[in-house]
């Protein structure tokens, strides 16, 4: 053999053969393994489903030298037809158990595409001014179930004896204490076309009374409405975020996108005061997650 002669190496074959154990013990696992994803996705549906069940009531105070006595006001919106109970008997005994001076509703109680079936919330309606005043803002689910699918759900409502604002504004006393409620009905691209003048004539006319503003749109305080010195504002719309993730909040909002930062709580903006309650059903296909229903609760004192 030539020094220089170059000696491919023979390839060498290794085997490892696995112990019939450890193959058997592996499968054994996949079943258990499959089984705790199950029973987890069963533990998050139910969980999610007995949570959406539920009624939460969230408290806030306020204060303001334009009142001499206490006014306390429950806010609800955003049911879409969902029902608590029968009748929503147990959403009506949590709201009377409450005492409330004078219950705002802020729009979308009903779903657009089903421009007929609101008979859940006339019953509600009827049942909740046995207890105390109601007045009712126009969401976006209300407006378009009236434009596109001619629903007479504004006329209905009315009939019934509550008190719905549609761009009106109506002064009432309560406890000693005048109040101006404000009912507006457009979203921020409609807001400088339809409702700011008599946004403006609301506002400056009695200026020593209190002035409450039902708005089912938060985003109007994006830049439309911040400007004004409301002493309260109470919307819905934004359902809390949907899906609430622990320390950070609400993770998505129709009209703000991800992680939005007025879908629920109270809020100072310029010199405006906002609380938005995140409502208490759902309009898409996405369950709310951590997020119960709730019942939202405003005492306003003058200390």
């Amino acid at each position: 053999m030539a020094d220089n002669e170059h000696i491919e190496p023979a390839a060498v074959e290794t085997t490892v053969e696995v112990p019939k154990e450890y193959r058997e013990k592996k499968v054994r696992k996949l079943p258990i393994i499959i089984l705790t994803i199950v029973l987890l996705i069963a533990l998050g549906t139910v969980s999610t489903i007995y949570q959406n069940e539920q009624l939460e009531k969230t408290f806030y105070q306020v204060q303001s030298n334009k009142v001499v006595d206490n006014v306390r006001i429950v806010c609800i919106s955003d049911m879409h037809l969902k029902e608590f109970g029968t009748n929503n008997e147990r959403l009506v005994t949590e709201i009377k158990n409450l005492s409330p001076d004078l219950i705002a509703i802020v729009g979308d109680m009903n779903m657009e595409n089903q421009p007929d079936n609101y008979g859940c919330v006339l019953t509600l309606v009827k049942e909740l001014k046995k207890t105390a005043p109601v007045y009712y803002s126009l969401g976006n689910h209300e407006i378009d179930a009236m434009l596109f699918g001619k629903s007479n759900i504004y006329n209905d409502v009315k009939e019934t004896g509550v008190n719905i604002l549609n761009n009106e504004c109506e002064t009432v006393n309560i406890n000693g204490n005048n109040i101006d409620i404000i009912g507006l009905t457009q979203n921020p691209q409609e807001f400088y076309e339809y409702g700011l003048e008599f946004f403006y004539k609301a506002m400056e006319k009695d200026s020593d009374h209190f002035k409450l503003v039902l708005n089912h749109y938060p985003e109007n305080f994006q830049g439309v409405l911040d400007e004004y010195p409301i002493d309260l504002a109470l919307a819905g719309h934004a359902h809390g975020g949907q899906v609430r993730v622990p320390i950070i909040g609400g993770l998505y909002a129709a009209d703000q996108g991800f992680f939005p930062e007025l879908c629920d709580g109270y809020h100072e903006i310029g010199n405006s005061k906002l609380i938005i309650t995140r409502g208490l059903g759902k309009s898409g296909i996405v369950p709310r997650i951590n997020n119960k229903p709730e019942i939202t609760v405003v005492d306003i004192g003058w200390y």
